[in-house]
């Protein structure tokens, strides 16, 4: 028989220390399935926080667009709101304020 370095039964050695390996595995599952659930649950999080950032940036750039929007068209609202623009518009009707003064009314109380 051959010596190695664990002595003269080696390779019985060897059989306890590969038993003695897998019953450590097998103790140890639950701790490695928990492990691989937290990486999933991370894997899974960090999706999800991807897909609200997009979302976020993306709304974003429509409030921008709807911001400008708004802007022209108040901008439109105003000018179109000015005296002269007024004047202009109630011509055809035949509207003025040339002649006299606005009356005012009074209630009794």
């Amino acid at each position: 028989m051959k010596k190695d370095h664990m002595g003269i039964n080696g390779s019985k050695e060897h059989a306890v220390g590969r038993r003695n390996k897998v019953h450590w595995v097998a103790q140890n599952l639950p701790y490695v399935f928990f492990l691989i659930f937290l990486a999933m649950v991370y894997i899974a999080n960090a999706h999800w926080t991807e897909k609200k950032v997009r979302k976020i940036n993306s709304l974003k750039k429509e409030i921008r667009e709807l911001n400008a929007s708004y802007m022209s068209v108040k901008s439109d609202v105003i000018y179109q709101a000015t005296y002269s623009e007024l004047q202009e518009q109630v011509a055809d009707l035949k509207l003025s304020n040339e002649g006299s003064f606005p009356v005012k009314i009074k209630s009794k109380p």
